[in-house]
């Protein structure tokens, strides 16, 4: 079968020999004006598809040990910060609790006790001293009252003598005088006598002023045993509480280790969580592609998982040092022989994350970095 041309191709294969080379010279024009457009979007732009999407993943530990008893949550459910995810058996931490409980109160009851207990010393002591006090003086009063009618007493007596021995008095007055000398002198031995035991009761009144002494270092060491049963009680409260795990953060479970009726130790994963809100893409650029690169340039994200959404971000920290310099075990050049190799430094890229949290940590995704953007 004869092969037939359109019309405008029979045209061109009958056109002159010039219009043949305007078209190779447009044709020619037109693929180095690509290559040249190629060229400055290499220069303005940064493309590398080794870039992952990341996000902080909190491991959920234990802090006590002891028998899963409930796990509130599995893979996927959404928390809230505060919410409760797993409980370890806290019956005997609160058993020791409620023991620590009732001796600060029994600790309490005995402070309350001996405090009103000292309230009462402190005016007894006070009282019986003023007592004791007044009484000796009004003994004393008595005594020097008594003194004085001895003296006078002794006085009389001394002159009815004289008297009666030149028959100046009657015998009979003689005989008063001498039986109100005695009557003084046994008033004032009685007053005496009352003196001693008066003085002798406000000694042994001011003896006790050291009960509420006593009493107050009692207060004091009841006050110390309470303050130690107390920080104890503190202690194994926060001891209860650990018992029961919580969430630090609102975010998403990614991965549970645990089982019910499991029995973990102190430092044992018990879930694994993120923020889906507080993701971020870190990619690893060579640094040969480092020059002109500065926070803020606006970054285009392609994301493996959504060929059909584009995802926009910015560059948010450029590593200080290259990923080598971390590697668990270097690799020291002994032998002399040398190959230089461009190393990586990651970028931070911030990457705002959509309403239906599409972005997860780990997703491949492919950046490419506007250097012209600032």
């Amino acid at each position: 079968m004869p092969l037939s041309l359109s019309p405008q191709a029979a045209r061109l294969l009958t056109a002159p020999v010039r219009t043949k080379k305007r078209l190779m010279l447009f044709g020619a024009m037109a693929c180095a004006l690509v290559i040249l457009l190629v060229v400055i979007h290499r220069q303005r732009h940064i493309t590398e598809n080794d870039a992952r999407v990341m996000a902080d993943m909190v491991t959920i530990s234990s802090r006590v040990d002891g028998w899963v008893a409930q796990r509130d949550v599995t893979d996927g459910d959404r928390v809230n910060g505060g919410s409760q995810l797993v409980v370890i058996d806290q019956r005997e931490a609160a058993m020791q609790v409620e023991e620590l409980t009732a001796r600060d109160e029994a600790l309490r009851l005995e402070h309350e006790r001996v405090s009103t207990l000292l309230q009462v010393s402190l005016g007894a002591t006070q009282s019986a001293i003023d007592a004791a006090r007044a009484h000796c003086n009004n003994v004393g009063a008595s005594l020097r009252a008594s003194q004085a009618e001895l003296d006078l007493a002794r006085a009389d007596f001394t002159r009815g003598q004289s008297l009666i021995a030149a028959n100046a008095i009657a015998r009979r007055t003689w005989d008063q005088n001498r039986t109100s000398l005695h009557q003084a002198e046994e008033k004032f031995l009685q007053n005496k006598a009352l003196l001693a035991e008066a003085q002798a009761a406000l000694a042994q009144a001011l003896a006790h002023q050291g009960d509420p002494l006593a009493l107050k270092s009692q207060l004091a060491q009841l006050e110390q045993q309470r303050a130690g049963v107390q920080a104890q009680l503190r202690q194994k409260q926060v001891a209860l509480d650990d018992h029961v795990v919580r969430s630090p953060i609102s975010g998403v479970v990614d991965q549970k280790f645990v089982e019910p009726g499991e029995y973990v130790i102190p430092g044992q994963r018990l879930v694994l969580l993120h923020d889906p809100k507080a993701v971020w893409v870190e990619v690893l650029l060579k640094e040969t592609k480092l020059d002109g690169l500065k926070a803020g340039q606006s970054v285009s994200v392609s994301v493996d998982a959504y060929p059909d959404r584009a995802f926009h971000g910015s560059i948010e920290r450029i590593g200080t040092a290259a990923t080598s310099q971390f590697a668990l075990m270097p690799s020291p050049n002994p032998s002399g022989n040398f190959t230089k190799i461009n190393q990586r430094v990651p970028v931070r890229i911030k990457v705002e994350q959509p309403d239906d949290n599409p972005l997860r940590p780990g997703m491949m995704v492919e950046v490419d970095i506007d250097r012209s953007s600032l």
